[in-house]
């Protein structure tokens, strides 16, 4: 195996990985949104996201933002 070889299979496993990581956050964000901060292993995701979410503007964006990782994912696989 080469070293370009190397470097693809690298590059594949990352973006498996950040796709993967990039639904997981989506998912979290709008189970958190829909039930609460009292679900377990979600719930505080948007507490955690809160600054990222008024430095965009609205509350709502960071839903809008989920929705659209999540179709892009789904997308993807299409």
């Amino acid at each position: 195996m080469n070293i370009a070889d190397l470097i693809e299979k690298s590059k594949g496993i990352l973006w498996e990985t950040t796709t993967f990581l990039g639904l997981l956050l989506a998912v979290a964000v709008l189970i958190s949104s829909l039930f609460g901060p009292d679900v377990p292993f979600f719930g505080g995701i948007l507490s955690n996201i809160q600054g990222v979410i008024e430095a965009l503007g609205s509350e709502g964006l960071g839903l809008i933002i989920a929705i659209m990782i999540i179709l892009n994912v789904w997308k993807q696989k299409s």
